[in-house]
């Protein structure tokens, strides 16, 4: 926004109400994260533009306020507390933005969407990056389910979309040139896999549940993904 933009904007509530908005993308409608990721980006250098974007959230988040996380309602047989991931990233400078979730029994337990903190040079990198991310939180819950008595005796599947991440992390060839610099993650991520902790499937991009977190979305893919992850999806796509 210009000078003469961010003037006009000065004395609108725009912290207040992007806090209202907060609230709720952090419990129970995580595919608002999104839109929270990228409004917070103008919290100091905002025009009306933004305020009328952040207002037209807030509508979304009265008109779905009935809806919540639904668990158990699209279980598979065999799939009672099984843990599963997906991980996805949009390339973008200076830093892309990434998205994963787990999900169990049908529905979300945890949802992230923010920015990358390192510069991502490919869009291999950039998947890689958070599968690793997503790797780090799947140990993390399968240690805490360990400790409640429900041990995941399986590797736990992470959905991506990018087949040059999978086989990297498969450890299938040597790390090319541009590659070299992931080394760190990508060994980490190979180890986790190596341990039978974690697992890469590939899973086409129109069924990636994390896209919601990692770009705007056309309403019918963004309504449909939103059931998936909250767990309203009935089992047949429109």
């Amino acid at each position: 926004p210009t000078e003469v933009e961010m003037g006009e904007a000065k004395a609108l509530p725009y912290a207040s109400l992007l806090g209202v908005c907060q609230y709720p993308s952090a419990y129970t409608r995580l595919e608002m994260r999104y839109a929270m990721s990228i409004l917070s980006r103008w919290r100091t250098k905002r025009g009306k533009v933004h305020f009328a974007i952040l207002v037209k959230s807030l509508e979304y988040g009265y008109e779905t306020r009935k809806m919540g996380l639904k668990y158990g309602g699209t279980l598979e047989k065999g799939k009672t507390n099984v843990l599963e991931g997906f991980a996805d990233s949009s390339l973008s400078l200076p830093r892309s933005q990434g998205c994963r979730c787990v999900m169990m029994n049908g529905a979300a337990i945890s949802l992230t969407s923010k920015r990358h903190t390192t510069t991502d040079d490919s869009t291999a990198a950039a998947e890689l990056t958070e599968c690793y991310l997503c790797a780090c939180d799947i140990e993390g819950y399968r240690n805490l389910m360990a400790e409640l008595g429900l041990e995941q005796l399986e590797p736990t599947t992470i959905w991506q979309d990018n087949q040059a991440a999978i086989q990297i992390a498969m450890n299938r060839g040597a790390l090319a040139k541009k590659s070299r610099a992931m080394d760190l993650k990508v060994l980490t991520l190979r180890n986790k896999v190596e341990d039978m902790k974690c697992v890469p499937i590939y899973l086409k991009t129109s069924e990636m549940i994390a896209d919601i977190g990692t770009k705007a979305l056309d309403p019918k893919l963004f309504c449909y993904l939103r059931d998936k992850l909250c767990g309203y999806w009935k089992g047949e796509k429109d």
